[in-house]
Order: C-alpha cells, then sequence, then structure tokens
C-alpha cells in the first residue's frame, strides 16, 4: 500500500487537503485519512495531485529530440506521452492512411490492450470517411465502403472507442449506423455540415466535436465569402450551441490551431464539464525546419506545430499537458478546471470515467503531481511512480 500525502487533491468539482491511498494498481481511499501502518509514503511537496491525463486524439510523438509515429510502433507512442503525464490514450490512424497501415494500427493496439499495463485503452477512427475538402492530407481520404468500413471495426475486436466522420456527406447516415452497431462514440470533423445534417446526427447519437474550430467550415463555402459580417452557420458556431456535447480543442502556444479567444468563447458557451483538451501530435521523419528561421507569420515559425510539405497545419508537437498549460494561459481558467478538461472530460465523454479520469475509491492509481503552472513533476501508473518524467 502506497499513501500520497501533502498535496492539494484535485477533484472534479474541488480541491482539498488530504491523502491518497493506494494498493496494487488501484484507489482505496481518498480525503482526511491517516497513514496506515507499514504504508509507502509518498510525499507530493504541496504540488497538485491530479487524475492521469487522457488524450483522445494523437498520432505520434515529437520531442526532445525524439520522435514515433505510431503506424510503426504504437507502443513507443504511448509510452512517450506516458512520461508526459497522460495515462489513457487512443491512437488515432487517420483519414490518409490506406488500409494495410490502417489495420496495422489496429493490430498493434488490440495486443497491447490485451497485454494490458500500458495507457492504451482504445482506439480512435480519425475518418476514414471525411470531407475530401477539409483538412492536411484531405485528398487522401477513403471512398466510401460499407465493406471496407466494417472490416476497420471487426479487426479491432471491440476497441474502437470513438470514429470521427463527415455528417454531410452523401455516405454518412451508413457510416452513423455501422458506429452505432459496434458500439462506437460517435464524432464529426473535417467537415463542412450544414445545420440540418449537424442536428440529423445528434438525433444519431454524436458526442464528440472533433477538434473544434481545426479543419471546419461553413456550408456554404470553406469560407463562406458570399456573406456579410461574420461567417454565420459554420460548424464550430452551430455545434457549440448545442448541449450536452464535447469539443476537443488543440490549445498550442500561439493559438494557431485556436485563437485564444475562441478557446475563451468555447470555454464559455460549453462550460468545463465539455472541453477535452487533446494533443493531435503528428510525427514527421521530414519535419525538421527550425523555426527561429521564419518570420512570426510563418506557421513554421513556431515551435509546438508539425507543418506539411504544402505549408499547411499538419497536427502538432504537444502533449495534453502543454495543452493544458497552453489553454491556463488562454482562457485563465483555473487549475482544478483545466485538470477536468485533461482527464474527467475525455473519460467521460468515452465511457470509461467509472476507471479513469478522476481521484476516487475504485479507480486506477494513475496520478500526475502538477505545479501551479501545469508542469508535470511526477507521473504514477497503476500505482508505480514512472522513472522518467518529461516536462517543457
Amino acid at each position: 500500500m502506497k499513501a500520497i500525502i501533502n498535496g492539494k487533491i484535485v477533484l472534479p468539482e474541488r480541491i482539498i487537503e488530504g491523502t491518497v491511498l493506494t494498493d496494487g494498481e488501484m484507489i482505496t481511499a481518498v480525503g482526511d485519512i491517516s497513514v496506515p501502518d507499514g504504508a509507502e509514503v509518498i510525499d507530493a511537496g504541496g504540488l497538485y495531485v491530479g487524475p492521469g491525463l487522457i488524450d483522445q486524439h494523437v498520432h505520434g510523438y515529437h520531442q526532445f529530440d525524439e520522435g514515433f509515429d505510431i503506424i510503426d510502433n504504437t507502443r513507443a507512442v504511448a509510452d512517450a506521452h506516458l512520461r508526459h503525464g497522460v495515462t489513457s490514450i487512443t491512437p488515432s490512424p487517420s483519414y490518409s492512411l490506406r488500409m494495410e497501415r490502417y489495420l496495422e494500427i489496429i493490430r498493434q493496439c488490440n495486443e497491447a490492450i490485451e497485454e494490458g499495463h500500458n495507457s492504451i485503452v482504445g482506439i480512435h477512427l480519425e475518418g476514414p470517411y471525411i470531407n475530401p475538402r477539409m483538412g492536411a492530407g484531405r485528398k487522401y481520404a477513403w471512398k466510401y465502403s460499407d465493406e471496407a468500413f466494417t472490416r476497420l471495426f471487426e479487426e479491432s475486436r471491440g476497441n474502437v472507442r470513438h470514429c470521427t466522420y463527415a455528417p454531410e456527406m452523401p455516405f454518412a447516415e451508413n457510416v452513423e449506423d455501422i458506429i452505432n452497431r459496434y458500439g462506437a462514440v460517435m464524432d464529426i470533423g473535417h467537415t463542412m455540415a450544414d445545420p440540418e445534417s449537424i442536428y440529423r446526427s445528434v438525433r444519431k447519437g454524436l458526442k464528440i466535436v472533433t477538434h473544434l474550430f481545426d479543419a471546419t467550415g461553413n456550408w456554404q463555402g470553406i469560407h463562406a465569402s458570399d456573406m456579410t459580417g461574420d461567417p454565420q452557420d459554420g460548424v464550430s458556431y452551430v455545434t457549440l450551441g448545442i448541449p450536452d456535447l464535447y469539443y476537443e480543442i488543440i490549445s498550442d502556444s500561439r493559438g494557431i490551431h485556436v485563437t485564444a479567444p475562441s478557446q475563451r468563447l468555447a470555454l464559455k458557451c460549453a462550460g468545463e464539464d465539455h472541453i477535452i483538451l487533446v494533443s493531435d501530435c503528428t510525427y514527421h521523419k521530414r519535419a525538421d525546419q527550425n523555426p527561429e528561421e521564419y518570420p512570426d507569420s510563418d506557421l513554421r515559425s513556431a515551435q509546438d506545430i508539425n507543418v506539411s510539405r504544402e505549408g499547411r497545419l499538419f497536427g502538432s508537437r504537444l502533449t495534453v499537458a502543454d495543452c493544458a498549460a497552453n489553454f491556463m494561459k488562454a482562457t485563465g481558467a483555473d487549475i482544478r478546471v483545466v485538470f477536468k478538461c485533461a482527464a474527467s472530460n475525455s473519460a467521460c465523454a468515452l465511457g470509461l470515467d467509472d476507471r479513469i479520469g478522476s481521484i476516487a475509491p475504485g479507480k486506477k492509481a494513475n496520478l500526475v503531481f502538477a505545479d501551479e503552472a501545469f508542469k508535470i513533476k511526477t507521473v504514477i501508473f497503476e500505482g508505480e511512480r514512472i522513472p522518467e518524467v518529461r516536462s517543457r
């Protein structure tokens, strides 16, 4: 048994002082409790003790001169993010991959989930059926096939947790039926959906908006240039007006994915219970440009994003802890709220909140110690301290 003392324990609705007891992989008690005789004592040193972070949208890892792609080594990606406090992860094969690569990632995830004692808790399918006008690499979006889509779910053996699609496409209702048939959570993204298509997807079970404000547009045109004033009825604005949805946000240091005003708008509209911070981290062997060589107006000048060969935004070099720190600065949210956005809300959205996402008896002993700026100092995974912790 272990006893974590001298920490500010971050619960979803409040922060308390007290003790967290763990036994093996599980949390056994939380609060104003005595340390049992013989327990191993871990002193949190006054840091915030929060739930292990969750990244439900990630394609790779690219930090500290180290890089991995889930295509080549899904477990290495998960292990790298674990060192930054991500104790639960759903790797995300994307619409730009071919079938054999998609299936290879699914195979690796299946093996990891079956073996256990790693942070992979499911699979996120980003596509492969999206609007080919939206997103980097969009020209590689798949032509629709019931057979091919069903095969992805069959090969995953029930491990697909959520799936992103574009609800305005002519095959969208088939996609929705298959997602529902296999019990996965329905996400929309890479889309220019009209309001009625979005409302239909809500009726069919829509739960998550994939990276809000990114790779989304207006059903009347990508820039809705025929309008006067603000482009109305765009995907992000329509969905923010619908209650009970969850909204992914990629918060980079420069507000390139989502500007600070848009992050504040999202938090105001959705509330602290419905924002989910994701990294959308990617790894590109050729993405080795020196940001200092480019002017601020050039995307390549940012330290924590990736840019495609065509000069388009192509994911990030973030971790969820980075996103959390950036989100605090952009919105003024306090650390309790940010822990909800970086852990609890994703667990609820994916139906995993009975075992991860918050600190409570009976849940996994996945914990992080963070300072007031959300720098991760200690990571505990399934009751054991991770020996190497990384933080920018």
